[in-house]
């Protein structure tokens, strides 16, 4: 479902749409802009042949946390696998 400005800024104000923080100029014609924070899982695949999810991954994964202040890039090497995680907490209904 695509949802115009307006409406967006309607389920908002009802409460239906949740973001925390929430700032009004990140919401775009039928969007929501969210920011990506400082923090990133690097996945270090290349530490194993063949990844069984059942079993202990403790060394798959590396956290990776950058400068708050955006002095440092987060370089994303071709082949990588990441994950990052945004400044804002976001709840969506599930009819939306």
């Amino acid at each position: 479902m695509i949802l115009s400005d307006q409406t967006i800024r309607e389920q908002i104000a009802a409460g239906r749409i949740v973001i925390d923080p929430y700032d009004d100029a990140l919401v775009q014609p039928s969007s929501i802009d969210v920011r990506i924070s400082h923090l990133f899982r690097v996945f270090r695949n290349h530490t194993a042949g063949v990844i069984d999810v059942k079993s202990d991954m403790t060394g798959l994964t590396e956290l990776v946390e950058m400068p708050k202040d955006g002095s440092e890039p987060f370089m994303l090497h071709p082949g990588e696998f990441v994950l990052g995680s945004t400044l804002e907490r976001v709840g969506v209904p599930d009819d939306l």
